[in-house]
């Protein structure tokens, strides 16, 4: 067994990080591991190799508060999570992958445009019903994606029977593993197809197994969640449009609360639509919304922001914004956005009065989607801003992105 723990350590082609408290016996710590990972008890099965150690050593050689409110995070979510999987006949197990692909940050968005927890791609999430437009995107919300999610996984396993190619496929896509089936020589053991795919997916099995043994066998490592402190909520409609900006301005809402649990509304700014958006508030705060609420909206059925849109209205999906250049995909959804009881009037020439401008050079595996979402925009901003007639776009393309002059400084930090 030794030999064994040898070899590991060898093809690591480093020192492994020893937790504080432990042994400084690497056999005896790699061997721990090795016993503990081989003793939990799973329907998934897992598999202990130098891949998994590695991303085992990245959870413990974070700053341990880093870890430590990851631990806290999750162990408050993750059984919500386990229910609805539970729920679609799912193993629960299948929560740490969204540890591993996110680490549970509902607006985190991968270089090939997935979002949410379970970083799902723009034609996943509009295959399992997610709604996605210029201002809203339901892969950030925690229930509605892992609902999506959890057909998903039940439609990929029909493929593969096989939980770690199911896995696999999840955050990649079946032509991923399919082709590195075929490379393999078609095998269709996840291990033997493990390096035959695209680099930037040979992470996710092997740190969903180190999520899964981090959760299990954290105090193993004398590591603590940190306590999550959950806010009561109450749950308000919006009747028009407004901002998170004008909601913390009469409110005192603070800004990053209403961002944390209202993660689906991209631009931080809430539609008028005749079906009505929710947002959770503090509790104690839901009195004063009602005595308070017709000052939020102040924008009088016209969409918030800089820019002029004909009939105050988000422009219809045009049929190119549903693909996204390369790989990335995005969209818009803005057909039940309420029209004007009013006079219909002559469309206007787009504004850009009061937005900055910037310089974005396009980088490789970069599409319109991923672009516009980190600078809060559309794919057809983006397109009328620099006469594209297309979505494609090329590595060291320059491209001119206007911005609010107030957050200039914020969205030239952006890389």
């Amino acid at each position: 067994m030794k030999f064994k723990i040898l070899l590991l350590i060898l093809s690591l082609g480093c020192i492994p990080f020893i937790s504080q408290g432990k042994t400084n016996n690497l056999f005896d710590d790699y061997d721990s591991i090795a016993k503990r990972i081989v003793k939990i008890k799973t329907t998934v099965p897992i598999e202990y190799n130098q891949y998994v150690q590695l991303h085992i050593n990245e959870f413990l050689k974070n700053d341990y508060s880093k870890t430590n409110t990851l631990l806290g995070k999750g162990l408050y979510q993750l059984p919500e999570i386990e229910k609805i999987l539970k729920k679609n006949r799912l193993p629960g197990e299948l929560r740490f992958v969204a540890v591993a692909l996110s680490g549970l940050d509902s607006r985190k968005v991968s270089n090939d445009g997935g979002s949410g927890i379970w970083q799902l791609k723009y034609h996943v999430a509009k295959t399992y019903g997610l709604k996605i437009n210029s201002y809203i995107d339901e892969r950030r919300d925690p229930i509605k994606s892992t609902e999506a999610a959890s057909k998903y996984f039940e439609d990929l396993y029909k493929i593969y029977e096989d939980w770690d190619l199911t896995i696999a496929a999840f955050f990649s896509s079946p032509l991923d593993v399919n082709k590195a089936i075929r490379q393999s020589g078609g095998n269709l053991e996840y291990w033997k197809i493990h390096s035959y795919l695209p680099e930037e997916y040979q992470n996710t099995v092997p740190r969903f197994i180190a999520s899964f043994y981090l959760f299990t066998h954290f105090r193993d490592h004398k590591l603590s969640a940190q306590a999550f402190k959950s806010i009561q909520t109450d749950t308000v409609a919006i009747k028009n449009w407004t901002t998170f900006e004008q909601i913390e301005k009469v409110m005192a809402i603070d800004m990053d609360f209403l961002k944390d649990y209202n993660p689906i509304f991209k631009k931080s700014i809430i539609p008028y639509t005749p079906k009505k958006y929710y947002i959770s508030i503090p509790s104690h705060k839901t009195k004063i919304f009602h005595q308070l609420q017709d000052s939020l909206y102040v924008f009088k059925d016209k969409e918030p922001g800089l820019v002029t849109i004909p009939d105050n209205r988000p422009k219809p999906t045009q049929p190119s914004d549903s693909t996204d250049g390369d790989s990335t995909q995005t969209g818009r959804d803005d057909d039940d956005v309420k029209p004007e009881t009013k006079p219909k009037p002559k469309p206007q020439i787009e504004s850009t009065k009061g937005l900055a401008m910037l310089t974005y050079t396009v980088k490789r595996g970069d599409g319109l989607g991923r672009i516009a979402d980190k600078y809060d925009c559309t794919i057809t901003e983006i397109k009328k801003w620099n006469k594209l007639k297309s979505n494609t776009i090329m590595p060291g393309q320059k491209l001119k992105i206007y911005v609010p002059k107030s957050k200039l400084s914020k969205y030239k930090k952006i890389r």
